[in-house]
């Protein structure tokens, strides 16, 4: 191709000048730059919430309503516990956070978190989505435990309470009360429900059961579907 050769307006060759750049290339430059005049540097935009299983919107809004965070401003989604310095609408505990990955041993936010926009507590209190992840990958943990430690298995049936009557056990009440205590504590009631019954009970452990049996029925006609078995392999 001869590069001494442009075009003129009538189509014709005109010698000397320069090829001029391709019509709709030239335009879309363009109009880029008439849109970023004064535009400025990029928006960041919120990491999307995770999506809760559809059974599961009822149980995280109890779950908030158990805490009393629902009933806070902007339903306690800055909501902070000055005692056990639990977080946000679901109330998340710093060992919680821990467990998650979410924090270090010494209570610095991860690269995980990181990952949800969180680099502070105030990230953290200021960000629904970044709670929504939170909660989904602590109810999936719990979910972990309660199946390795047997609970789980326990759905469906019952045992005696602390008060004599009946305590049904149901998939939503155990992982409700393993965020209320630990999988561990459901585990220890359940044992000492069934096998020892009678057995003294020191004021911590009582207080803890009393603890896990008001979750167990509070959140009993709950409905609730384990991620393992709806084939979930989200992990926060």
């Amino acid at each position: 191709m001869d590069r001494t050769q442009g075009i003129s307006p009538g189509g014709i060759a005109k010698p000397g000048s320069a090829p001029p750049r391709p019509a709709k290339a030239h335009a879309f430059k363009q109009a880029m730059a008439r849109a970023m005049e004064g535009a400025g540097p990029p928006a960041r935009l919120p990491a999307p919430a995770a999506a809760a299983r559809p059974a599961e919107n009822a149980f995280r809004a109890r779950i908030a309503l158990a805490e009393s965070s629902a009933r806070a401003p902007g339903q306690g989604l800055g909501a902070r516990n000055p005692g056990s310095g639990a977080l946000g609408r679901y109330q998340i505990t710093p060992q919680a956070l821990r467990d998650l990955g979410w924090q270090d041993a010494g209570g610095q936010w991860t690269m995980l978190a990181a990952r949800h926009g969180v680099r502070s507590e105030a990230d953290f209190l200021t960000s629904a989505p970044a709670q929504e992840a939170a909660i989904e990958a602590y109810l999936r943990r719990a979910e972990q435990q309660l199946d390795r430690n047997g609970s789980l298995a326990r759905a469906g049936g019952s045992v005696t309470g602390l008060d004599g009557q009946a305590v049904p056990l149901t998939e939503a009440g155990l992982v409700a009360a393993a965020h209320r205590r630990g999988a561990g504590s459901v585990a220890r009631y359940l044992a000492h429900r069934t096998g020892t019954p009678d057995a003294p009970l020191s004021q911590a452990d009582r207080s803890a059961f009393a603890a896990v049996e008001g979750r167990l029925r509070d959140f009993a006609a709950l409905p609730y579907g384990v991620a393992s078995r709806e084939g979930s392999t989200r992990n926060g």
